[in-house]
């Protein structure tokens, strides 16, 4: 009788250590993919309308992993949202550059 309390208490005790193993891994997961964004922010002084504006976003949404992007000719900067697991700051800036515009990052 001691060893079947015994062993139903072992396997009660592994039940709950793999449920908790599973909750933990989910969690590390998610917690993984939220930190691949990152946010780039670039001067381009040369842009002055919408023509500018559609050209530059044409060119940046060509790369892999842009979440958003914001274009304020006001303010003449650029604002974009990557996954940087897909691309990184120096191709948002190549891509600006690509366009025709001078521009540069801004940190």
């Amino acid at each position: 009788m001691k060893i079947i309390k015994l062993l139903i208490i072992i396997l009660a005790l592994t039940a709950i250590n793999i449920t908790l193993s599973n909750h933990n891994t989910k969690k590390m997961t998610l917690t993984e993919t939220e930190t691949t964004q990152k946010v780039v922010k670039i001067k381009c002084t040369e842009m002055s309308c919408d023509a500018c504006k559609r050209s530059i976003t044409k060119s940046i949404n060509q790369l892999k992993g842009i979440k958003s992007l914001d274009i304020n000719l006001e303010t003449k900067i650029i604002t974009v949202i990557i996954d940087d697991k897909l691309t990184d700051e120096q191709s948002v800036l190549n891509a600006v550059i690509g366009a025709g515009y001078e521009a540069e990052l801004i940190f």
